[in-house]
């Protein structure tokens, strides 16, 4: 990991010479409009304030996301919806006597209903306009990356825990030489760079508890399964929606079930999947004499071939989105020989008999927004385990166990958010895996609801863009609350 100043280096170069004056420049146009109009703002005005608190400057351009995705956009919009409030409260934290300021930020940061959509970053914000040396920004980014530097672990729920950020940032500025308007740009990249290691890596034989941790389930819920497949069908699929952790779950179950890892088979179904890929096929290839057509198992069968070698081991083979494929095409003999696995068939290309072996798993995933389970041919359902895999709140709360308190807040308000406003047994609703991400900030949050989940929605919304765009903007309003 890079050490502090070097961390400094590289957010100053990337930034320029102009850096911290720029900063400086730009806040004193923010004190200057707020003199002007504070206690008098319109709903323009809140938006406009929030449009200059954005402003900064990078090699020499000026930009206007300091702090993406908070003061501009969804949250001044929402706190411009109330402007007698913001002029109000806003107008207390400016020009009170300090003590009595930081009272107000501390009543506001106990009962955010006071202050509603400022969340903990604009009360910050006015008294660091006020007095930069003595505050600090509380946002999220600026809490997790002094965490890191400091071992101390910050909140934004009273007065007490903001002062003991401050005391803290100020005393690691002074420590390294840093500006308090340059201090949020490198607290962000601090804990970008210091992603958590990687897990270590499973070993041979993985046990049902392991395979529970590394899920984020209840072992029980992952016995019940094991049971499934090792007293009745040898074969199961895991459906639900995108993002519930279908594949991770999947291959963590195989390394349970296989003797090793290297008796795992991945593949992926996709429209173009045939027959021939997947149990044998005919192909062509070139000789001397020219061009000849043999006959080539498929993954499947090749898997099968290597469980009948060894029949004291145990294989697995994994289905990745095997619903996008023409599954009864696909698996042809299969559909009987899953069920009567102590009877053989002759296959039509080779000719030869073929069984599949005791010591075979079959592990599938599904996509239900792309096609529900229920849809699927009756005689390839009913020769399949269902295991559901529904949007979890669970899974996503066993995993920000131990993590940072911001990030935690964060992940589950806004999976909360979609998923009540989306519905949690909508087939369409989106999982919990996309918000288990590293460092994840008000920044990251809001690049995986634009580029990953409401793009999603949008293809299964495309007849309410208007509920879309409402849950749009309260989704980017709560990011930079919980900011």
């Amino acid at each position: 990991m890079p050490t502090t100043a070097e961390v400094n280096s590289i957010v100053r170069e990337q930034f320029g010479p102009d850096f911290v004056p720029a900063r400086v420049a730009a806040e004193e146009q923010v004190r200057t409009f707020l003199h002007k109009h504070l206690g008098s703002m319109d709903s323009a005005q809140i938006i406009a304030l929030g449009r200059l608190i954005n402003q900064h400057n990078m090699l020499g351009r000026e930009r206007y996301d300091r702090f993406t995705p908070g003061f501009i956009g969804a949250i001044m919009s929402k706190l411009g919806s109330d402007p007698d409030t913001f002029n109000r409260m806003a107008t207390r934290l400016w020009t009170e006597p300090f003590p009595d300021a930081l009272a107000t930020l501390g009543a506001i940061y106990a009962d955010r209903s006071l202050f509603p959509h400022a969340g903990s970053s604009l009360p910050s914000l006015l008294l660091y306009l006020r007095d930069p040396e003595q505050f600090g920004i509380c946002i999220n980014a600026t809490r997790l990356g002094l965490a890191q530097e400091t071992g101390n672990a910050y909140h934004a729920r009273s007065r007490a825990a903001y002062e003991k950020f401050c005391v803290d940032l100020r005393d690691w500025r002074q420590r390294h030489g840093i500006a308090p308007q340059e201090a949020d740009a490198i607290l962000t990249a601090i804990m970008r760079l210091n992603k958590p290691a990687p897990a270590e890596p499973l070993p041979s034989e993985v046990g049902v508890a392991e395979v529970a941790e590394g899920c984020f389930l209840d072992v029980e819920q992952v016995d019940q399964w094991v049971q499934a497949l090792t007293t009745g069908m040898r074969q199961a699929v895991f459906h639900g929606p995108p993002g519930t952790g279908k594949t991770h779950v999947a291959r963590l179950l195989a390394r349970h079930l296989a003797t090793s890892p290297g008796h795992i088979e991945l593949t992926q179904f996709h429209p173009a999947y045939s027959y021939e890929d997947f149990i044998e096929g005919l192909r062509p290839d070139t000789t001397e004499n020219g061009l000849r057509y043999e006959v080539r198992p498929g993954v499947f069968t090749r898997l099968c071939e290597r469980a009948r070698n060894t029949p004291g081991d145990t294989f697995v083979m994994i289905i990745d989105e095997m619903n996008r494929a023409d599954l009864a095409a696909v698996f042809g003999e299969l559909l009987f020989l899953l069920e009567y696995r102590d009877t053989e068939v002759t296959l039509p290309y080779s000719q030869r008999r073929f069984s599949v072996p005791e010591n075979v798993f079959l592990l599938g995933t599904m996509n239900t927004a792309d096609r529900s389970l229920a849809m699927l041919d009756f005689a390839l359902r009913r020769r399949f385990n269902a295991f559901p895999l529904p949007p979890d709140e669970k899974v996503l709360e066993r995993w920000t166990a131990g993590r940072p308190d911001g990030s935690a807040e964060l992940a589950l308000g806004v999976f909360r958010l979609i998923r009540d406003r989306v519905g949690p047994d909508a087939p369409v609703s989106p999982g919990h895996s996309y918000w288990m991400t590293a460092a994840l900030d008000a920044a990251v949050a809001e690049r995986i609801w634009d580029y990953q989940v409401r793009p999603y929605l949008a293809e299964y919304w495309f007849e309410q863009p208007s509920e879309l765009n409402r849950l749009d903007e309260d989704v980017r309003s709560l990011i930079a609350e919980l900011a």
